[in-house]
């Protein structure tokens, strides 16, 4: 029985090594290129799940943007734990400072940012972020993020966003 035991053992450690090589328990991989969102939540990376294409309705899972001649919105979710909520009220190719969130997720009106976690809102105060967009044509809007957002109910609980990059 104990040969038996030592062989079992090998096989598990051969096993495990043979995985590590092929780089199953790496972490996930960056998205790029066109169509693509990423961003670190306190220090850790979010990538939405789901379809990462424009015809993903803001119901589902994945990330889609909306773009018209007066608004920007990115809306990114993962069904395990976030949702983040992206509103610019003019697309300008400098920085834009995030401003006061009033929570709703369809203010055009205002550039905010929100983030949905564990159904926990997390919201943007003045100045707490900022938003630069990188390329903005016809065909394709890019820039990247960053921000602090704060608990509506409690403002010693944030959220730090860094790292944060879009290309629709």
């Amino acid at each position: 029985m104990k040969p038996f035991k030592k062989l079992t053992k090998y096989i598990f450690i051969l096993v495990f090594l043979s995985a590590a090589s092929c780089n199953l328990f790496d972490e996930q991989e960056i998205p790029t290129g066109d169509h693509s969102f990423y961003c670190y939540i306190d220090g850790e990376l979010f990538v939405p799940r789901g379809n990462p294409n424009i015809t993903t309705s803001p119901s589902d899972d994945g990330f889609h943007f909306l773009e018209y001649d007066d608004f920007f919105n990115v809306t990114a979710k993962d069904y395990r734990k976030y949702t983040i909520i992206i509103n610019i009220k003019d697309i300008d190719l400098n920085v834009i400072n995030l401003n006061e969130s009033d929570g709703s997720f369809y203010n055009y009106d205002i550039n905010h940012a929100i983030i949905r976690k564990n159904g926990v809102l997390y919201l943007s105060k003045e100045n707490s972020g900022t938003i630069t967009f990188t390329e903005s044509s016809s065909d394709n809007v890019k820039g990247t993020f960053e921000f602090t957002l704060y608990n509506e109910n409690d403002e010693s609980d944030t959220i730090h966003v860094t790292d944060g990059h879009f290309d629709d």
